[in-house]
């Protein structure tokens, strides 16, 4: 692992594969942000501060990591000390994930995800959309809501969609994809509201 400090409030991290398997966690384990996940992040940041000096134990962070093929993830780590700069901040996340060209951005996929989340807006085309997914879909499912916006986000993923084609046709005509899922989840579950917990696609699906 190698740390460098890219500015006053922000660092990049460098998790190869190897050091992933060196503590023994899976890279469906490192997606879905496990225990272990947690513990090598704090073990991180512990590591950031006594090398650079880069306190984070009073401050929101945003963390957004993304695959590379030839260092395994680069975690990029930002630090926000000011109330207005956080405010500033959740504008800015709020616009960037409702940007469709986040998903054209992306590098060629090396590590299978296990969390999909879509942005919905409409209350009318979540019951539609969900009605429509629910027989190629079986995986878990719970619904969000954010400043008006609906967040579907769907969990074992793997061998639980049935018609993968189909299936991105339908979300794409109903929803925005969003990128970056392990960071949305965790802004989502601060700062938005838990509709249903489960099975959320059965329940709207009715409507």
């Amino acid at each position: 692992m190698r740390i460098e400090r890219i500015g006053e409030n922000k660092i990049r991290i460098f998790v190869s594969y190897d050091d992933l398997e060196e503590r023994d966690i899976d890279l469906d384990a490192f997606n879905y942000n496990s225990p272990e996940t947690q513990e090598l992040f704090w073990d991180l940041m512990e590591q950031a501060e006594l090398e650079l000096g880069f306190e984070a134990q009073e401050s929101q962070l945003c963390i957004e990591a993304v695959s590379d093929v030839e260092h395994g993830f680069v975690i990029t780590i930002t630090r926000v000390d000011e109330e207005n700069d956080f405010e500033s901040f959740q504008k800015f996340i709020k616009n960037r994930y409702r940007s469709r060209d986040l998903v054209s951005r992306k590098k060629p996929a090396s590590v299978y995800s296990t969390m999909l989340i879509y942005a919905v807006e409409d209350f009318d085309d979540l019951c539609k959309l969900c009605s429509a997914i629910r027989p190629l879909f079986r995986g878990r499912s719970k619904v969000m809501l954010h400043e008006d916006t609906y967040y579907l986000i769907l969990t074992s993923i793997e061998g639980n969609i049935t018609n993968k084609n189909l299936f991105d046709s339908i979300m794409s005509e109903y929803a925005d994809k969003m990128s970056n899922v392990d960071f949305l989840e965790g802004y989502l579950n601060e700062y938005g509201k838990v509709i249903l917990d489960n099975d959320a696609i059965s329940f709207f699906a009715k409507f």
